[in-house]
């Protein structure tokens, strides 16, 4: 079955990049709608070939909650000309909304993870439309069991939900050269862990540093790289500064996407103490290159990390316990080994991004075949 397909999403992330690289793959004809441009570059990489560009609206860096009435029409018209057999659209209420007012169909709503777990309770605004959106779509993909449980609870059928963990290239991401890459940084005999989530709330990086400066204060061969930024960047410096490990804790910025597997591979366990997560494609990222995981308790972690075997938990918020499990680690660096291959076994069961694509070109199938057994191929508005 050979689709038409319209892939709508917020901006250029490395996850749109790496979703439309899997569809241009295809013989399936895709199409690309942005919702917004502008702010910091996520994606430098061109668009993969054969995907094309839907020019809808004039360029815009926000877009507010009253815009989406008056871009209605604009969607709508967008569709029309383009007659998919299937809208794909994510996050949901940021994204998934602009079909579910043009009442345009078959609606695949694909979550993101923070938009169910969090901005569905920021207010009845959002929680309105979270419930509008999951009302309207004919399919709800989420990449763990803990976001699809939260859809559920709206009132989504699970008959029709799919968890589809994003996965991973294991090819780029894998262990080879983790002793190379630890010389080349030059941290051989300290226990190092890398940081590779936003410098945001959500992620608990407060926790995070706390945790480690605790644990600086009985292990002194640790150490802490930290890659990207945030909006508490000031606050990070200055809490470093303040307590004394200018030394031990290593900025690297933003990184490219294919950068990455080198710094997990230089690492001796990823750090995480994320309140609210799906399945993290950072953590999918550092255990396939068997870089162990050191991540707080929520639920969506323990989709993959189970205790003492592909790495370690300590809960969520909780500082003193996370310094506790970073000071073990630095006692016990041979288990730093046992849980790396553990953490690469599990993503090749699990994260295979190779093979996850397969289920939401399934999905792909699926939905545009009932809409073809209801008499009602293609779109419909």
């Amino acid at each position: 079955m050979i689709l038409r397909v319209l892939y709508c999403s917020e901006n250029y992330s490395p996850h749109d990049h790496r979703f439309l690289s899997a569809l241009s793959g295809t013989e399936h004809e895709i199409h690309w709608l942005r919702l917004e441009e502008g702010g910091r570059l996520q994606e430098s990489r061109p668009l993969p070939e054969r995907v094309r560009q839907v020019e809808w609206r004039p360029a815009a860096e926000k877009t507010r909650w009253l815009d989406y009435f008056k871009l209605k029409d604009r969607f709508r018209a967008a569709v029309d000309g383009i007659r998919p057999d299937i809208i794909h659209a994510g996050p949901v209420q940021r994204v998934a909304l602009l079909p579910a007012l043009a009442n345009a169909h078959p609606l695949i709503s694909m979550s993101w993870g923070f938009d169910l777990l969090q901005d569905a309770r920021r207010d009845w605004v959002w929680g309105a439309a979270t419930r509008f959106v999951l009302g309207k779509s004919d399919w709800f993909l989420s990449d763990c069991q803990t976001v699809r449980r939260i859809a559920q609870a709206y009132g989504v059928p699970e008959e029709r939900t799919t968890v589809f963990p994003w996965g991973v290239d294991l090819e780029q991401f894998q262990p080879r050269g983790r002793e190379d890459e630890r010389r080349r940084f030059g941290f051989e005999r300290d226990l190092v862990l890398v940081h590779t989530r936003s410098w945001e709330p959500r992620y608990g990086v407060d926790v995070m540093l706390e945790g480690f400066r605790l644990a600086s204060q009985k292990a002194a061969e640790i150490r802490l790289i930290m890659l990207g930024g945030g909006s508490q960047e000031n606050w990070v410096k200055g809490f470093i500064h303040k307590n004394e490990l200018d030394g031990r804790v290593h900025f690297y910025g933003y990184q490219e996407n294919e950068r990455l597997a080198a710094f997990y591979r230089a690492a001796d366990a990823y750090i995480s103490a994320s309140h609210i997560d799906g399945s993290s494609v950072a953590l999918m990222e550092a255990m396939a290159c068997g870089c162990p995981a050191l991540v707080s308790d929520i639920p969506s972690n323990l989709e993959w990390v189970e205790h003492n075997r592909q790495g370690w938990v300590f809960r969520d918020g909780d500082a003193q316990d996370l310094a506790e499990k970073i000071i073990f680690l630095s006692r016990s660096r041979n288990s730093l080994v046992e849980a790396g291959k553990k953490a690469r076994a599990k993503t090749e069961k699990d994260a295979d991004w190779g093979k996850n694509v397969e289920t939401l070109l399934q999905v792909y199938e699926r939905v545009a075949g009932d809409m073809g057994k209801k008499g009602k191929p293609g779109i419909r508005i």
